[in-house]
């Protein structure tokens, strides 16, 4: 695709989300003109909630109405203890919990995850609590639940700012692969991304997020095809030795996604691919999250992949000024907080 043709491409899909993001907005400014409440008491739950409050706490205005949290700990520390002093002290509750936990809480709003409609959404009508749900699993989905948290929260100008960070995003990645696409006789980089399990690896499905990004940032997801399921699936040195990618990236929520990254590198199992021997084994960025999941932190996620399979690509790109500006627009820490809380967990980003 030539670079006018991109450009073009560009604008108008620019004009399209616009379009959608002006009436959220005008939708969102009717219903309270006519009166809707924000909800002033809001649970947060389900498997993904890590994800949905990351979304909730997003909206300063929405801090203080969330009164219970089902865990965001995934192993590397509760991020959002740093933006609201006191959500540690917020009463837990297990990730699984029924219906009637959540009603205890006496809440106005219980916001979960989609998946999750089917199972506690019915029971929790019954009960007469009311739910939001959210898709967050790829970049169009986070323009539509943005607008929605703005909704609901009375705060669509808020949405509008943090929709138009990711469309900034996914717009920079993609000229980044385009210009590394014109190149005399350039080719996509090969790309593997695994998460780290026990002494293996696994692979996401097509349709997850992380095989997208790899793909918005310029590269080849070799994997593609290879997990016709609906979560990880296990792979084999011998498949990884087949694919003998370019980029193999390291995915750990647990720990330090570089150490298992290097770690890698010297394996006998998987040193002769031409990612070890190009010093091209990494660890996705992470700091109390890893940046490649549904997370707000997808936009971070999505350039640091453009600069590991294509560096040099995005002159002026730098990962901790990236970190520096996000972290300040999405939760408001200054300079001061980011060097305490934020900087010291980096990893993966090559400060």
């Amino acid at each position: 695709m030539s670079l006018s043709i991109q450009k073009t491409h560009d604008s108008i899909m620019a004009m399209k989300t616009r379009s959608i993001l002006l009436m959220a907005v005008l939708l969102a400014s009717a219903v309270f003109a006519a009166g809707a409440q924000v909800p002033g008491r809001v649970v947060l739950g389900g498997k993904a909630v890590t994800m949905v409050a990351d979304v909730v706490y997003s909206f300063p205005v929405a801090r203080p109405a969330v009164v219970a949290v089902g865990g965001t700990d995934q192993g590397l520390g509760v991020f959002l203890e740093t933006v609201y002093p006191g959500f540690s002290a917020l009463p837990p509750f297990d990730r699984q919990a029924g219906v009637e936990v959540y009603a205890s809480y006496k809440p106005d709003l219980v916001i979960l995850k989609s998946s999750l409609k089917k199972t506690l959404g019915p029971g929790l009508d019954s009960l007469g609590v009311k739910t939001a749900y959210l898709d967050l699993e790829t970049p169009d989905d986070y323009y539509k639940d943005l607008a929605n948290v703005g909704r609901i929260f009375g705060d669509p100008a808020r949405a509008t700012v943090l929709i138009d960070y990711y469309r900034g995003v996914v717009a920079m990645a993609g000229r980044a692969a385009s210009s590394a696409m014109a190149k005399p006789g350039a080719a996509k980089p090969r790309v593997l991304l695994v998460q780290a399990v026990g002494d293996g690896f696994e692979v996401p499905p097509d349709s997850w997020i992380q095989t997208l990004l790899v793909e918005m940032a310029g590269g080849q997801a070799v994997w593609k095809g290879a997990n016709p399921g609906s979560g990880w699936a296990k792979v084999g040195p011998e498949q990884v030795a087949a694919w003998n990618p370019d980029v193999f990236v390291v995915v750990s929520y647990k720990e330090p996604a570089s150490v298992i990254a290097s770690r890698t590198a010297a394996d006998p199992r998987y040193s002769g691919l031409k990612a070890a021997k190009s010093g091209k084994i990494v660890g996705f960025a992470q700091d109390f999250l890893s940046w490649d999941q549904p997370d707000t932190r997808w936009g971070m996620g999505l350039l640091w992949l453009a600069d590991a399979i294509n560096p040099g690509s995005m002159p002026g790109y730098s990962v901790e000024a990236e970190a520096r500006r996000f972290f300040g627009l999405f939760y408001g820490l200054d300079a001061a907080a980011f060097d305490s809380k934020i900087l010291p967990r980096l990893n993966g980003t090559g400060k």
